[in-house]
């Protein structure tokens, strides 16, 4: 969220905010008071903030770009996991604002509440699985509450990932895996969240969707890329992504003209397990980053070969050498790209790293999921909570001819 007021705006959300602390300081106990109180006190500027953009004006602001007046506030609760916080939501006279924060902030805390209480449900919890929950959600919870909140959370987020894709076109794909333990048949397994970023012709980054599946098999990659090309997902000509046998398999079936490139981090990672020397390690790590900065691919091949000449007979690793011989070249598909900020966030899948330790954050608590629900719900709200931050900047520059074919595709979707 951007925070783009000008200063009489911002004077008069910072005396908001102050005035709120300072009518609650006096009946601060504990620290939680204090944190749950600084909290509201920046929930409600990022309100007031909002407001002032859906206005086009600041508090006592005249502007031309004015869209209406301001009509008081009226009480809202927001839950959270340091208990429920109260806000004073602006109002305006045509009654048409509506904070997106409640939207964005609770749903992947709906999420995380479903999976935690589903644990006490089927009686698989601790008191102090109970006692997490009911701080979570600030208050107790009835299963009826639960089973209706379930329903309505598990329809939108369902709507979401199968949501049509063919309003514009996705030249980059970024795609990763990161493993949960559900318990399934009796038993705990281990199963595969598979993401896959799309990134459009704008330039700006979104999720396509959410998949899970027993292994990054070529059955379960393909079951992904074919759920992307039937929701209408085209344009793909590049794809970042670690090199598992059943994942590169299904992108050649799938997305044959696609260029594809073997994420520089995980390879990296590939080849330092090969050393046990701290020095070699380093050394090689050097010279791998230093080829994939050389300004052409070739210059890069050249740094990589000589590289692989100096495992050979100065460090006696022959094995390793030819292993960097016979895959290097899949570390260097990004040169395809044209721009150098391109080649730089494309030749790696970090933009999807976030997520997954975004992911693991939450599950230190579940360790466990009860099911496959649980776990494609949390996972799914993580993912449109995302989408939604992505929107207020663009990822990558793009050329004007990019931006012109997006144009004509939304207007014909």
């Amino acid at each position: 969220m951007t925070f783009d007021r000008n200063a009489t705006a911002q004077s008069g959300a910072r005396q908001e905010g102050t005035t709120a602390l300072a009518q609650m300081h006096g009946q601060l106990h504990e620290p939680e008071d204090l944190l749950r109180t600084m909290f509201a006190d920046v929930v409600q500027t990022a309100i007031a903030s909002e407001f002032d953009r859906f206005m086009g004006a600041g508090r006592y602001e005249r502007s031309e770009a004015r869209t209406g007046w301001r009509n008081g506030y009226k009480p809202r609760t927001l839950k959270t996991r340091m208990g429920q916080i109260e806000l004073r939501i602006p109002q305006d006279r045509s009654g048409q604002f509506s904070s997106s924060i409640f939207d964005r902030y609770q749903r992947s805390e709906k999420a995380f509440m479903l999976a935690m209480t589903e644990m006490y449900l089927q009686g698989i919890s601790t008191r102090k699985v109970t006692k997490v929950v009911e701080e979570l959600c600030g208050t107790s919870v009835s299963a009826s509450e639960i089973s209706l909140l379930t329903r309505k959370l598990d329809t939108e987020l369902a709507a979401w990932r199968s949501r049509p894709l063919d309003g514009q076109a996705y030249p980059y794909l970024i795609i990763d895996a990161h493993y949960e333990k559900v318990r399934r048949e009796d038993r705990v397994r281990s199963t595969a969240v598979l993401w896959v970023i799309g990134v459009s012709n704008d330039g700006f980054r979104e999720h396509l969707g959410l998949w899970t599946g027993n292994s990054e098999s070529l059955e379960s990659w393909g079951a992904v890329f074919q759920d992307l090309v039937q929701r209408g997902l085209t344009g793909v000509v590049y794809a970042v992504s670690d090199e598992h046998t059943g994942l590169v398999q299904a992108l050649t079936r799938y997305f044959p003209d696609a260029t594809h490139q073997r994420c520089t981090v995980h390879y990296l990672g590939n080849v330092l397990s090969h050393l046990s020397s701290e020095t070699m390690k380093r050394n090689v790590a050097a010279a791998l980053k230093d080829a994939w900065a050389a300004p052409t691919k070739r210059a890069a091949e050249s740094r990589i070969t000589r590289l692989v000449d100096a495992l050979r007979t100065k460090a006696r690793m022959p094995s390793l050498a030819d292993w960097i011989e016979e895959t290097a070249h899949e570390t260097v598909g990004f040169y395809a790209l044209e721009h150098a900020e391109h080649h730089r966030r494309m030749k790696t899948t970090n933009s999807i790293e976030h997520d997954h330790a975004e992911v693991r954050r939450r599950t230190r608590v579940v360790r466990i999921f009860p099911n496959d629900a649980s776990l494609i719900r949390l996972t799914t709200a993580l993912a449109v909570e995302r989408n939604e931050q992505w929107l207020e900047r663009c990822y990558l520059p793009m050329n004007e001819d990019q931006r012109d074919e997006t144009r004509m595709l939304r207007q014909t979707a």
